[in-house]
């Protein structure tokens, strides 16, 4: 009386070394070999100062002509301007207001009571998006501006003010 036949066990564990077998077989060409690999290498680059009318193309066949390798990288290394390290800056500097319609409308609007530092962009879309038959932008940057307590109107007052110089802006 068996109750444990090893053929099956035997036959599956021989099933599974085949199956591991096969599997690394075929991806043993995948892997790099040492013997495969080629070297490269890349030409140094020659720059010019940019201060004389002389193209690059010019000055690098110029300076392969004459002298000794020592000698051209030489003269490269005194020619070329000197990388410097980084600086630590005390604060990100800001950039320039721009001038025109847009400034001319957010003063407008904070002329009403707005305070618009730090939003110009939010309002100046939400005014283009006005122009343009959206329904949804001004009163969500209206909500979100007195929200933030940068206005003391009302809402319907300022979609309104918002509005009106929104249209005034995409005239001009």
């Amino acid at each position: 009386m068996r109750f444990f036949s090893a053929r099956p066990a035997v036959a599956a564990g021989a099933a599974v070394l085949l199956a591991a077998g096969a599997l690394l077989t075929g991806c043993g060409s995948a892997t790099v070999e040492e013997g495969e690999a080629t070297e490269t290498s890349v030409a140094p680059l020659e720059r010019s100062s940019g201060a004389s009318g002389e193209s690059s193309a010019s000055k690098a066949s110029a300076s392969s002509a004459s002298g000794s390798p020592s000698e051209r990288s030489e003269r490269a290394q005194e020619d070329e301007p000197e990388d410097r390290g980084a600086r630590e800056i005390s604060e990100i500097p800001v950039p320039a207001p721009e001038q025109g319609p847009d400034q001319d409308f957010l003063a407008a609007v904070a002329e009403k009571g707005v305070n618009v530092d730090g939003v110009e962009d939010q309002l100046v879309g939400a005014a283009q998006a006005s122009c343009q038959g959206d329904t949804f932008t001004v009163p969500a940057v209206a909500g979100q501006l007195i929200e933030q307590g940068r206005s003391e109107l009302g809402h319907e007052e300022l979609v309104q003010l918002i509005t009106e110089q929104g249209r005034a802006l995409c005239a001009q």
